[in-house]
Parts: structure tokens; C-alpha cells; sequence
């Protein structure tokens, strides 16, 4: 029997925004997957719109690496209980493969978390499983803003 009273993922980390005021979760179509509290890993999945093509047809670089800073963002709310924000000192891509429009999978962890700066990594995957791009980040937390 299963408990029905525990969130969803989607209710664990509902995407801010609406379709009236969009943000770059929306425009990357990010989707939760995974978030794993205790090893602060988070695994999310991303839908391509055809406008994100470069001249050659694949994904423009810029959009692969928003995908991967669109997964760290969430973790490292998630990881300090919602109170805390963090802000890209540093992103450091590594491209392996051209990403093709499609979903998208990352998996990112915080390697360190301290008080005020946090270390994360993370990889996206395309729809076949091939590694597109790696990355590593060096956050900034500050408190969460109030709405």
C-alpha cells in the first residue's frame, strides 16, 4: 500500500511562474525527476524548443549550459530547506557531444556546501544516454528573496 499523503515531485519543488510570467525553468521545460536529500544529488529532465538551434542545427551552447545551471539552482534551494538562493560565481562547461533538440537529462550533486558558498557538478545526457556536456559551479547563497 502506498502513502498517498507524500508529495510529488512536482509539489516537492513546484516550477515557479506561470505561463503569463515565464522564466527559464519554463523555457527550458524542466521537469523533476530525482532529489535525493540525504547525497544532495538532484536528477532533472529538459524539453528543446526548435529555437534553440544554432545555425548547424544542434542545441547553441548557451542553452546546454542553462540546462545544466537550471539543474544546480533547484539543488541548492532544495538543499538549504528553501531558505537560501544561489548566485553563479562560476560555470565551467566542458562539451563532449552535440546536443540535438530533444529532452534532456542532468544529474548534479553539491560536492561541498558551506554557510555562504557552495561546490556543485553536474552532467547532461541526451535522450540516447550520450554525455553532452559537463560541468562544474562555484554559488554564492543568500537568503531567499521575499515574494
Amino acid at each position: 500500500m502506498s502513502d498517498t499523503s507524500a508529495p510529488t515531485l512536482e509539489e516537492t519543488f513546484p516550477i515557479p511562474g506561470s505561463p503569463e510570467e515565464p522564466n527559464s525553468l519554463r523555457m527550458l521545460g524542466w521537469e523533476l525527476l530525482d532529489w535525493n536529500p540525504d547525497a544532495l544529488k538532484i536528477k532533472v529532465r529538459f524539453q528543446t524548443r526548435k529555437e534553440f538551434r544554432n545555425p548547424a542545427g544542434i542545441i547553441q551552447g548557451g542553452i546546454i549550459a542553462a540546462m545544466i545551471d537550471d539543474a544546480f539552482g533547484p539543488m541548492c534551494i532544495l538543499a538549504s530547506g528553501r531558505t537560501k538562493v544561489p548566485l553563479t560565481l562560476d560555470l565551467n562547461v566542458s562539451y563532449m557531444a552535440a546536443g540535438n533538440h530533444g529532452k534532456f537529462v542532468c544529474e548534479a550533486r553539491i560536492i561541498r556546501q558551506g554557510k555562504s558558498i557552495s561546490f556543485v557538478e553536474g552532467e547532461l545526457f541526451d535522450a540516447t544516454g550520450e554525455l553532452v556536456a559537463r560541468a562544474t559551479s562555484t554559488v554564492r547563497l543568500i537568503p531567499m528573496p521575499q515574494r
